[in-house]
């Protein structure tokens, strides 16, 4: 299990505000961008209700805010596999807005300060969001080693794959995007990948075991695959999350409605994980478990950070995550959805909760012998 993280005491909080009110390989075609809108938010078109969250800027947003809480709380490291050397291809299955094809696909260990990729780009903006809630300005991680001690050049091609086309038009040349869904057959020949990874997927994956099945087969001999995810099941190690709590109601109303919804949990485990990647063929399989705070209550500068952009994600992108579920499968209305949130947001600007969520890195390798027939 991850240590406890140090909380600060009230009094030594940075920002009193932010607890405050506050290239493409399938074309363009319109029944991929013939969007649907649903109380006032946009959701992909293609395979129509497969994934419940929306696609629009707000949501992309916090998505990218998402991320680099994400890469805060992992130390600034985008994987942990070793990889060694040489990798070629890689796939990024659920690649969302792209912003970790675009920092993997651009990161060269001989010349890691990417200043003008498209990833600084979608940085300086969702930066500019954080600004208002914080005291004192700080860069978004832009083009750091993400493992010094795994080395490596940009790989000859990074694919990320997503149900809607919300990535950048202007990539660099290893970089494609292609517009499907990663739980039906890929398009790819077996022994083609040297990676394989996911990064919170949760409320998206409905079999996990047919999708490390799949990576299984499209990952070379000594490949790896890896997967960041979170689990939605906010905790408190030091008991101040209230009896009660709005934060843990909404939780179990988040699982409830994604459930029925495909029978998805967002309840991931390390654990998991690693049985699913043994059961599918791979060996020397490792579980690392995290802690992203949510706020600034943590002592140590870096986990602050991350608690900031969790938050500030949660208070601009809740409702995102919340209205389609809780109305179209749990029987709400649009207004006591607000009401409701309205308390969730507000306990979770608490300074006096130290929550945070569950994250877990857990990668696995094909075996030397185990090419796909």
């Amino acid at each position: 299990m991850a240590a406890p993280i140090a909380a600060l005491s009230n009094g030594d909080l940075e920002n009193e505000d932010l607890y405050d009110d506050v290239s493409y390989t399938t074309s363009i075609a319109s029944s991929i961008t013939d969007y649907k809108f649903e109380h006032g938010r946009r959701y992909h078109a293609y395979k129509e209700g497969r994934y419940c969250l929306p696609n629009d800027q707000a949501e992309q947003d916090r998505m990218d805010l998402q991320y680099h809480a994400l890469r805060l709380t992992f130390g600034d490291k985008i994987h942990f596999a070793p990889l060694g050397e040489k990798v070629e291809r890689v796939l990024d299955a659920g690649t969302g807005t792209g912003i970790w094809v675009e920092d993997f696909g651009s990161y060269d260990s001989v010349n890691p300060q990417r200043q003008n990729s498209p990833l600084m780009q979608r940085s300086k903006r969702t930066h500019t969001q954080t600004q208002r809630y914080r005291s004192s300005p700080h860069p978004t991680p832009k083009g750091k080693t993400p493992n010094p001690d795994q080395p490596h050049p940009p790989p000859q091609q990074v694919y990320g794959i997503d149900l809607s086309p919300i990535q950048p038009r202007f990539s660099a040349p290893n970089v494609k995007y292609q517009v499907d869904d990663v739980e039906q057959p890929w398009t790819f020949p077996h022994d083609h990948f040297d990676y394989v990874h996911t990064r919170i997927l949760y409320g998206s994956m409905r079999d996990w075991a047919a999708f490390f099945a799949q990576s299984f087969a499209h990952l070379r001999p000594g490949g790896y695959v890896e997967c960041q995810e979170i689990a939605v099941d906010a905790r408190a190690d030091d008991g101040t999350l209230p009896p009660h709590s709005t934060i843990t109601a909404w939780c179990a109303n988040q699982e409830a409605a994604m459930r029925r919804a495909g029978g998805m949990s967002l309840l991931i485990t390390g654990d998991g994980l690693k049985a699913m990647m043994e059961a599918a063929g791979f060996v020397d399989v490792v579980a690392r478990e995290f802690k992203i705070p949510i706020g600034q209550w943590p002592a140590d500068p870096r986990l602050r950070e991350a608690g900031t952009f969790q938050l500030v994600s949660l208070l601009e992108g809740i409702g995102g995550l919340t209205m389609a579920l809780w109305t179209r499968f749990l029987g709400w209305e649009r207004e006591d959805v607000e009401d409701e949130l309205a308390k969730v947001k507000a306990e979770f600007q608490r300074k006096d909760v130290h929550s945070y969520w569950p994250a877990y890195a857990v990668y696995g390798r094909k075996p030397l012998e185990g090419k796909t027939g």
